[in-house]
């Protein structure tokens, strides 16, 4: 664990790949900003982005709509073939159109930046990039094995360094969640052996930092009224898609997921996540 953290404190490496000088200025910028000890590596042509992500491993990477030698997802594509996988790419657009939805999934991208650039966009995703490095663990309690799978294989794709325990047992994931320094965990309602209201309602007093979240099949908010009173954090309705898994992985890390694609493409789809302080104004209790 010593070994884990001491890399975690290691400085990021940044990969700023685009033509147009200002941008990678400003970005360059706000990198440094941010991190005064970040490594930070500027590719104008598809060549060099390719060379610097095999040979570099960068772990954030921006690439510009347009390189020296061809367009920058071009470019991502042409690397990824390679044989490089950059674990946070953010892609830059001067329009979002929906065929971006289509790229930016086909490329793994994890955000796409619309210009002009918004300093505190990129301060969030360099956040997320620092907390994607740290090493953290998770306790998974679901009585469900197809939720379990669900949830552990988003956990696996989603690029954190998260050591994620499962059990389907309530007394289990009790005496682990005493024992164990857990950043979050996700408890099942309906867990067998202690459910997981029960769970949060004993682990409360012990004042741990584990960010809870509750699984149920039942509506969300009467579910999260109750749980409020128990230091629960947030509420996921199963069955659930993937996108609500990674909605609810971020918010148990505090970090806000990018949507900024699909915002501006298509209308929110509804959430299976519902959030503590998200609760309507008229439903909370009146000071």
């Amino acid at each position: 664990m010593a070994m884990e953290l001491d890399e975690a404190r290691l400085p990021a490496r940044v990969l700023i790949a685009d033509c147009d000088a200002g941008r990678r200025a400003a970005l360059k910028a706000i990198v440094e900003r941010f991190d005064p000890h970040a490594v930070i590596d500027e590719a104008i042509s598809g060549q060099v982005l390719c060379d610097i992500l095999l040979q570099q491993r960068p772990s954030l990477v921006f690439v510009g709509p347009q390189l020296e030698d061809r367009s920058g997802p071009e470019a991502v594509a042409v690397a990824r073939r390679a044989g490089a996988e950059p674990p946070c790419l953010v892609l830059i657009a001067t329009r979002v159109l929906p065929h971006w939805q289509e790229i930016a999934r086909s490329l793994g991208a994890y955000e796409v930046l619309k210009t002009p650039l918004d300093p505190g966009h990129i301060e969030q995703l360099l956040h997320a990039d620092a907390r994607r490095r740290t090493p953290t663990r998770a306790l998974l309690a679901c009585s469900s094995p197809a939720g379990r799978t669900a949830i552990s294989r988003v956990v696996a794709r989603s690029g954190f360094a998260i050591a994620l325990e499962e059990t389907n047992c309530g007394r289990h994931a009790l005496s682990q969640l005493k024992l164990g320094a857990y950043d979050f965990a996700f408890l099942d309602v309906k867990l067998g052996g202690i459910e997981g209201m029960e769970l949060a309602c004993q682990i409360q007093p012990l004042g741990l930092p584990t960010r809870i979240t509750l699984l149920t099949t039942a509506e969300l908010e009467p579910v999260a009224q109750a749980g409020r009173y128990f230091g629960v954090d947030a509420v996921l309705r199963m069955p659930f898609y993937a996108r609500d898994i990674d909605l609810a992985l971020h918010n148990a890390l505090g970090l806000r997921r990018p949507y900024l694609l699909n915002a501006l493409t298509a209308p929110p789809a509804p959430s299976a996540l519902l959030r503590i302080a998200d609760l309507p104004n008229a439903r909370r209790k009146i000071a």
